[in-house]
C-alpha cells in the first residue's frame, strides 16, 4: 500500500509541475507606443496637410506683392488723305509701365507713366509752312491713382481675413496629427493587451496538452497491468486531441495579434512580443467622470482642432459679408502732363505739375440680388453649427468611453476579488483530492479535472489583471493624459 501511495504521489507530481514559461525579452507598452507614434507613415501623411497649408499662407502673402507692367511698342503708319495739306503718316515710339501696390488697409495705390515720340510725314507736295513747326513732338504723362474702399474691401479682410484662417487652419491640421497619433496609440493599446491574453491563453492550453498527455502516459502503463480497459485510453487520446486543437487556435490567434502589433511597429512580422504587464507597479485614482471630462476638454487634440477651426470660419465669415457689401471706392488721382519737342526737356517737365491733371470722385459697384455671396455666407454659418455639432459628439464619444472604461475598471476589480476566492477554494477542493488520490480513494481523471479547474481559476484572475489594466490605458487615453506623459509631441 506504501508502494502504491509512493507511486500516486510521484504521478502526481510529474502530471501537475508547471512548466517553465519562456525566455523572450519583455517589451513595455511606453515602448510599444513611441516606436509606433515615432516611425508610422500615417502621421507623415498627416502632416502633408499642414505643409500644404503653410505653402498657402505664402499664396495669401502673395497678395500685396506690388504687380509691375512694362510695354515698348514702335509703329510706322502712313495712310492716304483727301486734302493736300494733311499728314500722310505717323511714326510713333511708345514706352509705358504701371506699378499697383494693395495695402494693408484695404486701399490700392497705383502709378504709371507714359513716354512717347510722335513724328508726323507729309507728302511732298505740301509746303513747309503747312508742315508742323515741332516735328517729331515727345509726349509724357504721370498719374497717382489712389483708390480707398469705404465698404467692401475696407480693412483688406480679403488678405487679413485669409492670413487669419489659413494660420488657424495651419493649427486644425497639426492637431489633425495628434488625432491620428491618439487612434494609433488606441491600435497599440488594444494589441499590446490583446496580446497579454493570448499569450494567458496560450499557456492555458498548453498545459491542459502538458496534462493530457502525462495522464495517457500514466494510462499506458496501467493498462499494461490491466488495471484499465481501451475505453479510458480512447477517451483521454480524444481528451488530448481536443487540447491540442484548442493549443493551435491559441498560438495561431497570438501569432494574428503579434503579427499586427509587429506591423504597426514596423518591424518584422514574425519577431517575438513578451507584454511587460505589472500590476503592482502603476497607481491610479479614480475621479469623478465630470472631473476626467474636464481633462478631456483641456488636453484631448479633437477639441484644439475644433476651437481652430471654429477660429478659422469666424475669418471667413467675416470675409464673405464683405465680399456680400456694395463696393463704394473713393479714388484720387494727380497726374503731369509735358508735352515738347525735346526729349529731355519733355521727360524733366513730366516730373513737375505745370501741367497736370487732378481728380476725385466716387465709384460704386453691386450685384443685384447677391444670391452667390449670401449662399457663401450661409454655407460658412453652416460649416460653424457643424463644428459645434462636433464638439457636442467629442464630448458625448469622449464620456461613453470614460464610463465604458470605468465600468470594465470596476467590473475588474469586482470579478478579480470573486477569482482570489474562487483560486482559494479551487486550491483547498485540489489539495482534499490529491490527499484523497495518494489514498487511493480518488481516480486519475478526477484528480485532472480538479487540477484543471484550479489553473482555470488562476488565469482568470490574471485576465481580470490585464482587463483592469487595459481600463487604465483606456481612461488615461480618453482623458489625454497618456501622450502627454509620454511627451508625445504632433
Amino acid at each position: 500500500m506504501m508502494r502504491l501511495a509512493c507511486l500516486l504521489a510521484l504521478t502526481a507530481t510529474l502530471l501537475f509541475t508547471a512548466p517553465a514559461w519562456g525566455g523572450e525579452s519583455k517589451l513595455s507598452l511606453n515602448s510599444v507606443l513611441h516606436i509606433v507614434l515615432n516611425n508610422h507613415p500615417d502621421l507623415a501623411l498627416a502632416r502633408i496637410q499642414e505643409q500644404s497649408l503653410h505653402i498657402e499662407r505664402q499664396n495669401i502673402e502673395g497678395i500685396l506683392d506690388p504687380r509691375i507692367s512694362l510695354a515698348g511698342s514702335l509703329s510706322d503708319e502712313t495712310t492716304p488723305t483727301t486734302s493736300p495739306f494733311a499728314p500722310s503718316g505717323n511714326s510713333i515710339r511708345l514706352l509705358s509701365g504701371n506699378i499697383t501696390k494693395l495695402l494693408t488697409d484695404g486701399a490700392t495705390l497705383k502709378g504709371s507713366f507714359n513716354y512717347s515720340r510722335t513724328k508726323v510725314s507729309y507728302p511732298g507736295s505740301v509746303p513747309t509752312f503747312f508742315q508742323a513747326t515741332i516735328n517729331p513732338t515727345y509726349q509724357q504723362q504721370i498719374d497717382l491713382i489712389y483708390r480707398y474702399p469705404l465698404l467692401r474691401g475696407h480693412g483688406n479682410p480679403t488678405y487679413n481675413e485669409q492670413i487669419t484662417s489659413n494660420q488657424f487652419n495651419e493649427q486644425a491640421a497639426r492637431w489633425q496629427v495628434a488625432i491620428q497619433q491618439e487612434q494609433l496609440a488606441a491600435q497599440a493599446i488594444r494589441l499590446y493587451y490583446q496580446i497579454a491574453s493570448n499569450v494567458i491563453a496560450k499557456k492555458l492550453a498548453k498545459e491542459a496538452v502538458l496534462r493530457a498527455n502525462k495522464l495517457l502516459n500514466y494510462q499506458k502503463k496501467r493498462q499494461q497491468f490491466g488495471l484499465i480497459d481501451d475505453t479510458d485510453r480512447r477517451q483521454t487520446e480524444a481528451l488530448l486531441a481536443s487540447h491540442k486543437m484548442t493549443l493551435a487556435n491559441a498560438k495561431a490567434t497570438l501569432n494574428s495579434s503579434i503579427t499586427a502589433l509587429n506591423r504597426l511597429m514596423l518591424r518584422d512580422a514574425t519577431q517575438p512580443i513578451q507584454p511587460n504587464i505589472n500590476v503592482t507597479s502603476q497607481t491610479f485614482k479614480i475621479a469623478p467622470i465630470q472631473t476626467w471630462l474636464e481633462q478631456a476638454k483641456q488636453q484631448r487634440p479633437i477639441f484644439h482642432m475644433l476651437d481652430a477651426q471654429l477660429a478659422a470660419n469666424d475669418a471667413t465669415l467675416i470675409l464673405n459679408h464683405d465680399q456680400h457689401d456694395t463696393q463704394v471706392d473713393l479714388i484720387a488721382q494727380v497726374g503731369s502732363r509735358s508735352l515738347s519737342g525735346s526729349a529731355g526737356y519733355t521727360f524733366g517737365q513730366g516730373f513737375t505739375l505745370n501741367d497736370r491733371f487732378i481728380s476725385i470722385g466716387v465709384e460704386l459697384n453691386d450685384t443685384l440680388g447677391g444670391k452667390s455671396t449670401q449662399a457663401a455666407i450661409l454655407k460658412t454659418e453652416l460649416e460653424r453649427e457643424r463644428i459645434h455639432l462636433l464638439r457636442k459628439q467629442a464630448i458625448e464619444n469622449i464620456e461613453t468611453a470614460l464610463s465604458n472604461a470605468l465600468t470594465f475598471y470596476h467590473n475588474g476589480k469586482m470579478i478579480k476579488a470573486a477569482s482570489k476566492l474562487h483560486e482559494q477554494a479551487e486550491q483547498i477542493k485540489f489539495t482534499t483530492e490529491l490527499k484523497r488520490y495518494r489514498d487511493g480513494r480518488s481516480d486519475t481523471a478526477t484528480l485532472i479535472q480538479f487540477e484543471g479547474d484550479l489553473r482555470n481559476a488562476e488565469l482568470q484572475a490574471a485576465l481580470q489583471d490585464i482587463q483592469i489594466q487595459l481600463s487604465k490605458q483606456q481612461i488615461e487615453l480618453a482623458t489625454g493624459n497618456l501622450l502627454k506623459d509620454l511627451d508625445i509631441t504632433p
